[in-house]
C-alpha cells in the first residue's frame, strides 16, 4: 500500500516537473501555434495524458505562454475595457452638452418671456381690434326651376328671377339668382359697422349702342353679374344704455345708412323661408332696404320682451334705385307681445305697420300734380304665434298708389311695356294695365304664411298663400291674383338647406272683356283682360355662413 502511494505521488511530481519544462522551452519562431492542451490523469499508475484513456480522468485545460486562446482573452479584456472607457467618456461629454443646451434654452426661455411680456398689450389690442370685432360671412340663393305654364306676373322670388311671358310653356332654368358678402365690424361696444354687398345677375337693354354713322358696340347686359350695395349702416348701441339708463330698452339702437326697412326683413326672419319665396309687401312692391335713419329695439321687462318697434325717415327710392325726388318716406313698425317672448319671434306677437311717402320722380317743381307725385301708403296688420316647431302668420294688406305696371311685369310683361314692338295684339292690354293702376289705385290683400316641422326628421312643410286686389276702386279688376308656395324643405345642416316647392300666379276671374269707358271715360274696351296664370315647379337651395 505504501509502496503504490509512493509511485503515485512520484508519478504526479514528475508530471509537475514535465509540464515545467515543457513551459519554460521558448517556442521556436516559425513553430506551429500553440493551442490550449486538455490533460487527462490515470488514478492507478497516476500518470498524465494529453489524449482520454480508459479509467482516466479530466485535469483540465493548460494553456501554454502565447497561446492563441491567452491571446485573444488578453485583447478581449483589453478592448473591453477600452470600450468601457471610451463609452464612459462619451457619456460624460454628452451629459455635459445636455447641461450646456438646458442652460441655453433656460436663458433663451427667460429672454422670449420678457419678448412676450413686451409685446403682450399690443398683441392683446390686435386681437381685439380684428379677430374679435370683425366677422365675414356669406349668403347665396340658387334654384332649378320648370314653369309648366307662363305668363306676365312679379316674379316668385326677386327681380333678378325672370322668365318668357305666355307662349313658352315647358321653360326650365338653373340659376344662382343671388349672392352676399356679409363684413360686420364692431371696435367698440358703442357702434358697429355693417357693409353687404350684393352680387346679381343683370337683365338689360339686348341692343347696341350707335357709334358714328355706319358703325356701332354690341352690347348685351342680360346675365351679366352686376355689384351693387345692399346694406351700408352704421348702429350706436349704448344710447339708451349708457346716456338714457332705460333698462327696459337696454337693446336698443340709431341706425344711419342703407338698411333694412321696418317691415321686410322682420318679416322674412318671422317665415323663416325668404329663400323660396318674397313675403306679402316685398312681393307687391316694397323694397327690402332704405337709406335713412331709424330707432329700433325690444322693449324687455325682466329679461322677457313684451314689444319691439322699428321707426324710421327714408329716400323715396329703393336701394337699387337713384334717388330723384325732393321728399322722403316715413315707415315704422310695432309689435306687441302680450304674453311675454323669450326671444323676438317667440311665442304670440301682434304686429302694425305703415308706410307714407311719395313717387321718386316727384320735385318741387311738379306742383304735387298726381301724375307724378300723388302719394304713396301701405298699411298691413299682422297677428302671428310662434312654437318651438311650428309657426303662422295671419297678414290684411292696404295700399295706394303702392302697385305700378313695373311691379307687376317684374317677370315678364308685354314687349311693348318695356318699350318695345309689341307682337301678337298686347298693345292694348298694357293700355289697360296702364289706366287701371293709376295714382289713385287702392289696394287690398290677405296672407296666411306658415311651417311645421315634422316631428322626428330634417323636414319641414311649409306654405304662403296671398290674395290681393290691385284697384279695389274697379268693381271687376282682371288683375285680382292670388298666389301660392307650398313645399317641403330638408335641413341638411345649420349652413345648408334645400326646398322642393311649388309656386303660381293666379288670375282668379275668369276670362272676360273690360269694358269700354272702365278705367277712365276715354278707355277702349279690352278683349281677353284677364293675363294667364304662371305655374311652376323649384328646388331652391340656401346656403349661409
Amino acid at each position: 500500500m505504501r509502496r503504490t502511494i509512493r509511485m503515485v505521488t512520484l508519478s504526479m511530481l514528475g508530471a509537475a516537473l514535465m509540464l515545467s519544462a515543457i513551459a519554460m522551452t521558448p517556442k521556436p519562431v516559425f513553430s506551429d501555434e500553440v493551442r490550449a492542451i486538455t490533460l487527462y490523469s490515470d488514478p492507478n499508475t497516476g500518470q498524465v495524458f494529453t489524449k482520454r484513456c480508459k479509467r482516466c480522468v479530466r485535469l483540465g485545460e493548460y494553456i501554454p505562454a502565447g497561446s492563441t486562446e491567452e491571446i485573444e482573452r488578453k485583447v478581449e479584456r483589453r478592448v473591453t475595457a477600452q470600450t468601457q472607457a471610451q463609452l464612459d467618456q462619451e457619456r460624460a461629454a454628452m451629459e455635459a452638452e445636455e447641461a450646456q443646451r438646458q442652460a441655453q434654452q433656460q436663458q433663451w426661455n427667460a429672454e422670449m418671456a420678457k419678448q412676450v411680456s413686451t409685446i403682450q398689450p399690443w398683441a392683446t389690442e390686435f386681437g381685439d381690434r380684428w379677430y374679435k370685432k370683425i366677422s365675414i360671412g356669406t349668403l347665396v340663393y340658387a334654384y332649378a326651376g320648370y314653369w309648366t305654364h307662363t305668363g306676365f306676373g312679379p316674379q316668385f322670388l326677386d327681380a333678378n328671377m325672370n322668365w318668357p311671358g305666355p307662349g313658352n310653356n315647358s321653360f326650365s332654368q338653373f340659376a344662382i339668382n343671388r349672392t352676399y358678402l356679409d363684413f360686420k365690424f364692431t371696435p367698440l361696444d358703442d357702434v358697429s359697422m355693417r357693409i353687404t354687398p350684393d352680387i346679381y345677375t343683370t337683365i338689360g337693354t339686348p341692343t347696341g349702342d350707335k357709334v358714328g354713322k355706319n358703325s356701332g358696340y354690341a352690347q348685351v347686359d342680360d346675365g351679366n353679374l352686376g355689384f351693387r350695395l345692399k346694406y351700408a349702416y352704421l348702429d350706436y348701441n349704448t344710447f339708451f344704455q349708457k346716456v338714457l339708463k332705460i333698462a327696459a330698452m337696454h337693446d336698443d339702437k340709431f341706425t344711419f345708412g342703407q338698411q333694412q326697412n321696418p317691415l321686410v326683413d322682420w318679416e322674412e326672419n318671422l317665415w323663416g323661408f325668404r329663400y323660396t319665396a318674397l313675403t306679402p309687401w316685398n312681393y307687391a312692391s316694397l323694397s327690402s332696404a332704405q337709406v335713412g335713419v331709424a330707432m329700433k329695439g325690444p322693449i324687455k321687462i325682466n329679461e322677457k320682451q313684451y314689444a319691439d318697434y322699428d321707426f324710421g325717415v327714408y329716400d323715396d327710392a329703393s336701394y337699387h334705385a337713384q334717388e330723384q325726388s325732393a321728399y322722403k318716406q316715413v315707415m315704422g313698425r310695432v309689435t306687441i307681445n302680450p304674453l311675454g317672448a323669450n326671444s323676438r319671434y317667440d311665442g304670440l306677437g301682434l304686429t302694425g305697420f305703415y308706410d307714407y311717402g311719395y313717387s321718386n320722380k316727384c320735385t318741387p317743381d311738379e306742383n304735387f300734380s298726381n301724375a307724378t307725385c300723388g302719394h304713396l301708403a301701405r298699411a298691413a296688420a299682422l297677428a302671428h304665434y310662434t312654437a318651438e316647431t311650428w309657426g303662422v302668420i295671419a297678414e290684411w294688406d292696404y295700399g295706394h298708389n303702392a302697385f305700378t305696371p313695373g311691379n307687376l311685369y317684374s317677370g315678364s310683361g308685354p314687349s311693348d311695356a318695356v318699350g318695345t314692338v309689341s307682337p301678337g295684339g298686347f298693345a292694348g292690354f298694357n293700355h289697360m294695365v296702364t289706366d287701371i293702376l293709376n295714382t289713385q289705385a287702392v289696394q287690398m290683400g290677405a296672407d296666411l304664411l306658415g311651417h311645421y316641422d315634422i316631428p322626428h326628421t330634417p323636414f319641414t312643410a311649409f306654405g304662403l298663400l296671398q290674395w290681393f286686389q290691385p284697384n279695389t276702386r274697379i268693381n271687376k279688376d282682371p288683375l285680382d291674383f292670388t298666389r301660392y308656395d307650398l313645399g317641403v324643405q330638408w335641413l341638411i345642416n345649420r349652413y345648408l338647406r334645400v326646398a322642393f316647392d311649388s309656386q303660381a300666379i293666379q288670375y282668379y276671374h275668369s276670362q272676360f272683356e273690360l269694358p269700354a269707358g272702365t278705367t277712365s271715360a276715354k278707355s277702349k274696351a279690352v278683349p281677353f283682360a284677364v293675363p294667364r296664370d304662371t305655374h311652376a315647379f323649384f328646388i331652391n337651395l340656401e346656403f349661409r355662413y
